[in-house]
């Protein structure tokens, strides 16, 4: 019942209105939510400061998209680097950094920072980043199907357009992808310099 209310909201919802939206105790709601974060069904973000005090959190859900058509073309081409490639991993990450630049460049909307801009790149890429504030939570993988069968591939190429993001913001890469660090999540250990 939670999820239904947050899929049919058109904008982020706060915990308090979904606890006054469906009649649940608050405590109720809030184990629901922290559980369908967890799974991977729905994202949080800060609410804009309007004030005194600290900003309440606001909910909303991931789009599940059918898998996309190209995921398996990526399974193909993955396989391919691995029986051909004289440095499989390496070339992925390679062309991930091409991707990521090729990203950044393409954005028309400006983001406020380094980390912010590989947050944006990699929600644009279908993976639902949360920022926990120390980590990036990557809770879904547009290409899982070909991740799971070359994961040394796949995961090379997402850590490259995380490094091609911040290159293109003028940072060194000091990021480390840490795939499948929990059940549907992977871990991005993002350190940017002021």
């Amino acid at each position: 019942m939670v999820l239904q209310m947050i899929e049919a909201q058109a904008a982020p919802i706060s915990a308090a209105a979904l606890t006054h939206a469906t009649g649940l105790h608050e405590n109720t709601v809030r184990g629901h939510l922290e559980q369908l974060l967890a799974d991977g069904y729905i994202v949080r973000e800060r609410e804009e400061s309007s004030g005194r005090g600290r900003p309440a959190w606001l909910w909303r859900a991931v789009a599940q998209d059918p898998e996309s058509p190209y995921a398996a073309l990526a399974g193909v081409l993955a396989e391919t680097l691995a029986r051909t490639g004289a440095d499989p991993a390496r070339q992925a990450r390679e062309a991930g950094r091409s991707w990521g630049r090729e990203l950044a460049a393409r954005r028309t909307r400006t983001a406020a920072g380094p980390r912010e801009a590989v947050i944006d790149a990699m929600r644009e890429q279908g993976f639902a980043p949360e920022d926990t504030g120390d980590d990036v939570l990557l809770r879904r993988c547009p290409l899982m199907e070909a991740a799971s069968r070359h994961p040394t591939i796949i995961c090379a190429v997402h850590q490259g357009i995380i490094d091609g993001v911040l290159q293109a913001q003028g940072q060194r890469a000091d990021s480390v992808l840490e795939p499948f660090s929990a059940p549907g999540v992977c871990t991005l250990h993002l350190a940017v310099a002021p």
